[in-house]
C-alpha cells in the first residue's frame, strides 16, 4: 500500500540514457534478456520515487523506435498514448501503486512516430525496498494482432446477435445432444406464440412445435446424413393450434465448446398460397374458374398418351355461342359475363367427373369426353348424344338482370385419336367442324370430316387471293339504278363491289364479301369502294349525266369500317378529294353496325350529317333489334329487304310486314325504297302501299361504269 505522505508519481518518461545501459543492469540474467528479445518482448524498469523509467532494446522497438540507435533526448512516455486513453491509463497506474490492482496487466494503444497505432500489453510487479523506495519491473508485448482479431470477433458476435434478435424469421439455438433450447428470438415468439422464458431449457417435442413429428424425424435424418438442412418445408404449430407451413434450415454451431444447432424457420404459408393462386390463374379462366387453354393442352396430352396404351377413344367438343357478341354490345359485359357463368354451370352439370370443361376465351368452350369405349360408330353415336344434350341445355331460356335471353351453341366434334394425335391437330379439326356448324346456319352440330379440311384450305386460298386482288386491280364497281316509279327517273344508284379473278373469272359477292369482313380486309377494300364511288359520281355530275339535287350515291358500309375511330374523317376526306357535293352521298348501314355500340353509332352519324351525308337503314325488318334502335338513329330512309318483296304478292305475312314498315316510316318521317323488285306486280303492290322508290332487275341489274353511263345517257335523252 502507498503511504499517505507519498506524492503521486511523476509521469513516466524515457530517459536519455542508452538501452545498453539498461541492459547492463541485467548482466546477471543475459539468458533471460535474450529470451525476452527473442520472444519480441520488452523489459522495463520504473523507479517510482524518482520517476525514472528505462527499458530494453526490445521495448524500444515496440514503441516504434530504432532499437540500435541511442536516444538523443528524453521522450515523455505518456505522450505516446492517444489523448482519449491517457486518463484511463493513469488511473490504472495509480490503482497499482495504491495496491488495489496489483498484478493486473495494462492494455492500451500507443502512437508510433509514423502515426500508426499499436496495442501494447504492459505487465509488472511492484516492489518495496527496505528503505521504503518503490520500483516496478515488468515486460511489454505487442498485442495489436490479437486485439484486431478480438475486435473482429466481437464485431461478428454483435452482428450475429443483432441479426439473431432482429430477424423476422424464427431463429433458435438448441443443444445438439438434448435438443433443449438455449436461445430463441422474437421471430420464434411470433411464429409459435411462446416467449423466450417459456421455452429456454425445454424441447420442441415438449412444446409440440412441430405439427407432424414424422417431418421432424425426416429433418434430423437429413441433418445426420448431410451435415446440414437447407430450405426443407415442414409444418409448424402455433400454441393456439394453428398449423403453418414453414421453410426450415439447420446448421451445426459450436458455442463455447458446446455442440449446438442453429435453426431458422420462415413462415411461407402466405407465399405458398400466393404461388398456388398464381399457378391456379395460370391454368384456369379467371371469369368461370374453368381450365384454360394451357390446362386443356396438358390434359389432352395425357389423354392421348393414355389412349395409346388402351383400346379407347375420347372426343373433343368445340363450342361457340351464336351471336354472343350481340349480348355484350347491347346489354353490356356484366350481363355477358353472367351468361358465360351460367353456360359454365350448365356444361359442368352435364358432363362426368372424369371429363373436362375448359374455356378458351370469349364465348369459346371445349368439352373433353374421356375414356369412351366401343367401335368408332358406337363412340360417334355416344358423342353426338352428348353434344345434342348440350345443345338443347344451353339453348334453354335465361333470365338475367330482368333480361329474357336465349343463347344457342354451334358445336364442332373431333374424335381422338381418329382425327389427330396432337392437341394442336385435334383443336384445329374440332374448330374446322365448328366453322362448318356455324356456316350451316348455327345452332348445329358437325363431326369433323376430311373434306372439311379441303373447304378450310379453299377458304384460306380465297383470303390470300383477296389480299392480292386490290393491289392487282381485280376489283371493280357495278351500279344498280334506283328509280322513282312515279316518273321513271333514275334518282340514285347503289355501288356494288365485284371481283374478276384472274384464273376463275367473276366471283359471287356471296362468296367473298363475308370473307372480307371476317378477315378484316373489308376496311381497306371498303375504303377503296367509297373513294372510287365518290370519284365516279363526281365525274357523272361533271358530265351532266345526273342531277345533284335529285341523285343519291348509295355506298354500303360494313360494321368493321364503321367502328374505325377515324371513320368520319375518312368519309370527309373522300368527299373533299372527289369534290362530290356532300348531300349526294348516302351511306347504307345495317343492324350489325347499330348493335355494336349505339352511342358510338349515333355520335358518328350525327357528325357526318353535319357534313350533309344522309343514311339509309339496309335490310330493315330482318333483325330483332331494328325496331328497338330505330327511334334513336338519325336515319333518313328505310330500305325494305328483298326477302319481303319477293313474296309480297303471294304471302300475306310478307305483305303485312311491308305495310307495317311503310306505316312506321311514314310516322317517323322517313323515306322508303324497296330492293329486289323483279316483277311489275311487286312494284304495283309497293306503289299501292305508297312506296315509290325501288331498285331491282325489273329496271336494271347492277352494271359496270360504261353501261351505267350509257343507261343514264339514254334515260336522259
Amino acid at each position: 500500500m502507498a503511504r499517505s505522505t507519498d506524492l503521486p508519481p511523476r509521469l513516466p518518461h524515457i530517459p536519455a540514457k542508452d538501452p545498453a545501459e539498461f541492459e547492463q543492469t541485467w548482466r546477471d540474467a543475459p539468458r533471460l534478456l535474450a529470451a525476452l528479445n527473442g520472444a519480441r518482448l520488452g523489459a522495463w524498469y520504473w523507479d517510482i520515487d524518482s520517476g525514472q523509467v528505462s527499458w530494453s532494446r526490445g521495448a524500444q522497438a515496440l514503441f516504434g523506435l530504432d532499437p540500435e540507435r541511442p536516444l538523443s533526448s528524453s521522450v515523455e512516455y505518456i505522450e505516446l498514448i492517444p489523448d482519449e486513453e491517457r486518463g484511463a491509463v493513469l488511473r490504472q497506474f495509480n490503482a497499482i501503486l495504491a495496491g488495489n490492482d496489483e498484478g493486473r496487466a495494462l492494455r492500451h494503444r500507443i502512437r508510433w512516430p509514423d502515426g500508426s497505432l499499436h496495442w501494447l500489453e504492459i505487465s509488472g510487479s511492484l516492489q518495496r525496498e527496505a528503505d521504503g523506495r518503490r520500483r516496478m519491473f515488468g515486460v511489454i508485448r505487442d498485442i495489436t494482432q490479437q486485439q484486431v482479431r478480438a475486435d473482429a470477433l466481437r464485431a461478428s458476435e454483435e452482428k450475429f446477435a443483432k441479426a439473431f434478435h432482429s430477424s423476422p424469421d424464427a431463429i433458435t439455438i438448441t443443444e445438439r445432444d438434448t435438443a433443449r433450447y438455449i436461445e430463441v428470438n422474437e421471430g420464434f415468439t411470433r411464429l409459435t406464440g411462446y416467449s423466450s422464458a417459456e421455452v429456454i431449457g425445454r424441447t420442441a417435442f415438449e412444446l409440440n412445435i412441430w405439427a407432424f413429428p414424422e417431418e421432424r424425424a425426416v429433418m434430423l435424418d437429413h441433418l445426420a446424413k448431410n451435415g446440414q438442412v437447407l430450405h426443407m418445408e415442414m409444418h409448424g404449430q402455433h400454441r393456439n393450434g394453428d398449423v403453418r407451413l414453414v421453410e426450415v434450415s439447420v446448421q451445426p454451431l459450436d458455442l463455447n465448446g458446446s455442440s449446438c444447432l442453429l435453426l431458422t424457420a420462415r413462415d411461407i404459408s402466405e407465399l405458398k398460397q400466393a404461388q398456388a393462386q398464381v399457378q391456379h390463374l395460370a391454368y384456369h379462366d379467371a371469369l368461370t374458374n374453368l381450365p384454360n387453354r394451357a390446362m386443356l393442352i396438358n390434359r389432352l396430352t395425357q389423354q392421348i398418351a393414355l389412349l395409346k396404351r388402351h383400346d379407347m377413344r375420347s372426343a373433343l367438343l368445340f363450342i361457340d355461342l351464336d351471336h354472343f357478341k350481340h349480348i355484350n354490345d347491347s346489354l353490356g359485359h356484366p350481363v355477358g359475363d353472367a351468361v358465360l357463368r351460367l353456360v359454365t354451370a350448365r356444361l359442368e352439370a352435364t358432363v362426368r367427373l372424369e371429363d373436362t370443361v375448359a374455356r378458351l376465351g370469349g364465348d369459346e368452350f371445349v368439352v373433353l369426353l374421356c375414356g369412351l369405349q366401343g367401335k368408332r360408330s358406337e363412340v360417334t353415336r355416344q358423342v353426338r348424344q352428348v353434344a345434342e344434350k348440350l345443345r338443347h341445355l344451353l339453348a334453354e331460356p335465361m333470365l338475367l338482370d330482368g333480361h329474357h335471353l336465349q343463347v344457342t351453341p354451334s358445336i364442332g366434334i373431333a374424335l381422338i385419336p381418329d382425327h389427330g394425335e396432337t392437341p394442336a391437330d385435334l383443336l384445329k379439326r374440332a374448330d374446322i367442324a365448328l366453322y362448318r356448324a356455324k356456316d350451316s346456319g348455327r345452332n348445329a352440330i358437325q363431326l369433323f370430316r376430311s373434306t372439311m379440311q379441303d373447304a378450310v384450305s379453299a377458304r384460306l386460298r380465297l383470303e390470300n387471293d383477296l389480299r392480292l386482288a386490290l393491289a392487282r386491280g381485280e376489283f371493280e364497281l357495278h351500279f344498280q339504278p334506283q328509280v322513282d316509279a312515279r316518273d321513271g327517273q333514275v334518282v340514285g344508284a347503289e355501288a356494288l363491289l365485284r371481283w374478276q379473278h384472274p384464273q376463275h373469272g367473276p366471283q359471287s359477292p356471296a362468296q367473298f364479301i363475308q370473307v372480307l369482313e371476317e378477315s378484316g380486309l373489308i376496311i381497306e377494300v371498303g375504303g377503296w369502294v367509297l373513294t372510287e364511288a365518290c370519284h365516279l359520281c363526281a365525274r357523272l355530275l361533271a358530265d351532266k349525266l345526273i342531277d345533284a339535287e335529285r341523285f343519291s350515291l348509295c355506298v354500303n358500309i360494313s360494321p368493321r369500317q364503321f367502328r374505325q375511330h377515324d371513320f368520319v374523317e375518312r368519309v370527309a376526306g373522300c368527299l373533299r378529294t372527289s369534290q362530290l357535293p356532300h348531300a349526294m352521298l348516302k351511306l347504307e348501314i345495317t343492324e350489325g353496325i347499330v348493335i355494336q355500340n349505339i352511342d358510338d353509332t349515333v355520335g358518328k352519324m350525327l357528325r357526318l350529317k353535319k357534313h350533309g351525308v344522309s343514311f339509309a337503314m339496309d335490310d330493315f325488318g330482318t333483325g330483332y333489334s331494328s325496331l328497338t334502335y330505330l327511334k334513336r338513329l338519325p336515319v333518313d330512309m328505310l330500305k325494305i329487304d328483298q326477302s319481303f318483296v319477293r313474296d309480297a304478292t303471294s304471302d300475306p305475312n310478307d305483305a303485312g310486314i311491308i305495310r307495317a314498315i311503310v306505316a312506321m316510316a311514314r310516322s317517323l318521317g322517313l323515306g322508303l325504297i324497296a330492293e329486289g323488285v323483279e316483277q311489275q306486280e311487286q312494284l304495283d303492290f309497293l306503289q299501292a302501299q305508297d312506296c315509290h322508290l325501288y331498285q331491282g332487275y325489273l329496271f336494271s341489274k347492277p352494271v359496270p361504269e360504261d353501261a351505267f353511263r350509257a343507261l343514264l345517257g339514254q334515260h336522259r335523252s
